[in-house]
């Protein structure tokens, strides 16, 4: 398991996990490392089938991108149409990137 270690504000050693005190500058500790980062929340793909979102997914995580995937399943629904959808989302900030990433993987939208 992962412990994160605190850190000075003062002088900026590092101290283990556990300590929570500087013993040089008698200061607290900064044991919460920093502002925690955005969660994905840009929408980048859309499916009915949640296998498709999974490589998507895979895909865009192979590149370096954080990504979630959302959605439901409809388990009853009789195979006429999308019995759920799926979406891939990335950070705001990864957006065009990712769009980029899919367009050159699995090619852009038509234009009508």
């Amino acid at each position: 398991m992962f412990r994160r270690r605190g850190r000075c504000p003062s002088c900026r050693r590092h101290y283990p996990w556990g300590t929570t005190v500087c013993p040089v500058c008698h200061v607290g500790l900064d044991l919460a490392g920093g502002p925690a980062p955005a969660p994905p929340e840009a929408i980048v793909f859309e499916t009915g089938d949640r296998a498709s979102a999974d490589i998507v997914a895979g895909l865009l995580a192979a590149h370096g991108l954080v990504c979630a995937i959302r959605g439901s399943d409809d388990g009853l629904h009789g195979g006429f149409s999308w019995s759920g959808y799926w979406h891939v989302l990335v950070r705001a900030a990864d957006e065009p990137r990712a769009q980029a990433i899919l367009d050159a993987e699995i090619g852009g939208e038509a234009d009508d």
